[in-house]
């Protein structure tokens, strides 16, 4: 690359206050998670991770806990409160299957 000076040198004095990112020393790769089982919907498979939470519901369009419900739908850990979990769990209309511990 051609310079203003001229040459293929680039100037480092001016470069010298960038700084590259530093990552931790304790970052590793996490392994991808471990599929427990699939939910097979409408012609195509969702993969089940630990802690992961379906729900169905006999009547879609129905809503409780402030979410509109389709006939399945799989929620990842930690999307859904306690509160909201405790109010699908008491609804006849909504089945919670909690996947893994």
């Amino acid at each position: 690359m051609d310079t203003p000076e001229g040459n293929d040198t680039v100037d480092n004095e001016k470069n010298k206050d960038v700084k590259a990112p530093v990552m931790p020393k304790d970052t590793k790769a996490k392994a991808p998670a471990k599929v427990l089982g699939h939910v097979l919907t409408k012609g195509h498979a969702i993969k089940l991770h630990e802690g992961d939470i379906v729900v169905t519901c006999s009547e879609p369009g129905f809503r409780r806990a402030g979410l509109e419900h389709p006939h399945v739908k799989v929620h990842s850990e930690g999307s859904l409160t306690e509160a909201q979990l405790k109010m699908l769990r008491t609804e006849p209309k909504i089945t919670v299957i909690e996947i893994g511990g």
